[in-house]
């Protein structure tokens, strides 16, 4: 904003103002008119000698909020100012006859406004955009300035805790792929919310290396949803005809990926989502959707800010972390400062959490439940527990470093490794092995020590062939991921296995019947119908393959034709339907 001059701001001030803004500094104003009175009064605070003497009767009190808006460049939210320093009311011109607040200032900021230090305007200061107190243009450069600003961010650092809770990077990685391979190999149907049955989540989550403790329907899952959200987000896996599936190219690509860089595009799928809500989440909270909204983009992003200020190599108690943030940067989730319209209550007890009193139960907790749990699942901190078993100080590891922008060593992955295939059918997956060749891996065998350790398994080689691979595309991708490796008596046993494939074939067909032969030749002459109809089975019918349905009843509609659509019993008309 553009900063009003000390005339400007004076010449927006009632009489009782410039006249006690006068009496402050021992200016007889009775001769002086209305009109000339700001211009008066500018010029007399401006002089070195007046300012001097004023400097000097300020209390320590009232000197902290004036080199606090100095420090700020002179401009800061009025909101702010008055919850550290004490209230400036608002008096009509009434009021400020009859009280004469300059008499006796409640507060240090009070004592400054009728000093003619400070001013109020509409403007915006970083994120906030309200009311803000300033230091006129042309007063600012004229005051000490202030070395260092009044409030640091200062953490406090501690001893390596006794009981630690180290992040495990790989962890998330590998339930990403666990979930990734669940989706591969069974039916995910999607409710009309978008949502995965509890059935698909309690089988994902029986495999997860960091299980959910509690697991209940997806919008309100914890560290699985997510995965699972950010998965979606990083457009892994897409909804399909009600059924979640996984973006096969996109996978392919994902997978074969170092797995640190696959870290590293998780951590960022987070930090940069719009839409993924932490402050809902938070354990003990209550949310009664009203109306009131928060941004969780913006939020995240003020707190990334701030961890990244904290020393990289060292443990920092949870508490001087939060207790700094107040400090310096208190409406990091709420830039308007309003503390009233959020209907949030507490969890236990139903009570409503409103006002600036509700900080550390709503706020904290927010960035303790951040440390705890995204932080830390997305292998960016490690954590130290206290007595109570709670987090109670925490440090950034090697990758929390990378993501922040800090300097790191990050080491190389290791060379491509191919599976290894023992004699009696067991799979060795070593490090370095290729994640999509693994992923295949799990629809051929059966977990015996995952993820390290498969048995080849007839029925699931059988299943895929069902589900319309070839015996050779099997055995060609086996040999390809052993290197060429893969022993003679396995081959052997796993053609036995599929010795019977091919012999019979059943399809899935929709057959399109006529009565009269000579409209199906019509059909088949119509370019815009010939297209979505297979091979004749007879003069009557043709096979149509079932992708293909709904785009032939409306092709056939646009045609002039009016199909009956029924069910393989023949009985009822299902085109209403479609």
């Amino acid at each position: 904003m553009t900063v009003r001059t000390l005339v400007e701001s004076l010449e927006q001030q009632p009489i009782p103002v410039l006249r006690a803004i006068a009496a402050s500094h021992h200016l007889d104003v009775a001769q002086v008119s209305r009109r000339d009175l700001p211009r008066v009064l500018a010029d007399h605070l401006k002089r070195p000698d007046v300012l001097a003497r004023a400097l000097d009767r300020l209390t320590s009190e009232e000197r902290a909020v004036l080199d606090r808006l100095v420090a700020e460049g002179g401009l800061f939210p009025a909101h702010r100012l008055q919850r550290e320093y004490g209230e400036v009311r608002e008096l009509g011109p009434g009021r400020l006859e009859r009280e004469r607040p300059w008499e006796d200032p409640i507060s240090p900021a009070e004592r400054l406004w009728y000093m003619g230090f400070m001013y109020s305007d509409f403007g915006q200061v970083g994120r906030f955009r309200g009311r803000v107190f300033y230091i006129p243009a042309d007063l600012l450069p004229l005051l000490p300035p202030v070395e260092a600003p009044p409030v640091r961010f200062e953490v406090e650092p501690v001893e390596p805790p006794a009981t630690l809770l180290e992040s495990a990077p790989d962890d998330v990685v590998e339930d990403a792929f666990v979930i990734l391979s669940e989706l591969q190999r069974h039916p995910a149907p999607l409710d009309e919310g978008g949502f995965l049955s509890i059935e698909v989540l309690r089988r994902m989550n029986a495999r997860l290396r960091v299980p959910e403790p509690h697991l209940a329907e997806e919008p309100k899952l914890q560290r699985l949803g997510l995965i699972l959200h950010l998965l979606r987000d990083l457009r892994l896996i897409v909804p399909e005809r009600g059924h979640m599936v996984l973006a096969v190219s996109a996978v392919r690509r994902w997978l074969q990926a170092p797995r640190d860089r696959r870290l590293l595009s998780l951590q960022r799928a987070w930090a940069r989502d719009p839409h993924w809500n932490d402050l809902w989440h938070v354990p003990g909270l209550a949310f009664e959707p009203t109306g009131w909204r928060n941004d969780p983009l913006t939020t995240r992003q003020q707190v990334l800010h701030w961890l990244k200020q904290v020393p990289p190599d060292t443990w920092i108690s949870v508490d001087s972390f939060v207790k700094a943030i107040k400090r310096v940067d208190p409406d990091f989730q709420r830039p308007t400062g309003d503390y009233e319209s959020w209907f949030i209550r507490d969890a236990r007890t139903g009570e409503f959490l409103r006002g600036w009193e509700s900080w550390d139960a709503v706020e904290g907790a927010l960035l303790r439940y951040l440390l705890a749990g995204p932080l830390h699942w997305l292998g960016m901190v490690n954590l130290g527990l206290g007595a109570d078993g709670e987090p109670a100080a925490f440090r950034l590891t090697l990758w929390g470093r990378r993501f922040l922008g800090h300097e790191v060593h990050v080491p190389p992955p290791p060379p491509k490794t191919p599976i290894r295939v023992a004699a009696d059918g067991t799979i060795a997956i070593p490090e370095g092995a290729d994640d999509w060749e693994r992923l295949h891996v799990e629809r051929l065998a059966v977990p015996v020590n995952p993820p390290t350790h498969y048995r080849l398994d007839r029925e699931r080689i059988v299943s895929v062939l069902v589900e319309g691979s070839d015996p050779e595309r099997v055995m060609r991708f086996l040999r390809q991921a052993t290197g060429g490796q893969l022993p003679e008596p396995v081959e052997r046993r796993i053609r036995g296995w599929m010795a019977g494939f091919g012999q019979v074939t059943v399809r899935r067909l929709v057959v399109l019947e006529v009565r009269d032969p000579a409209v199906l030749q019509a059909l088949r002459r119509d370019p815009r119908l010939r297209r979505w109809l297979g091979r004749p089975l007879n003069r009557h019918t043709v096979a149509v393959s079932p992708e293909h349905l709904d785009a032939l009843i409306a092709s056939l509609r646009r045609a002039g034709y009016l199909p009956r659509v029924v069910d393989e019993g023949g009985e009822g008309d299902l085109a209403s339907s479609r």
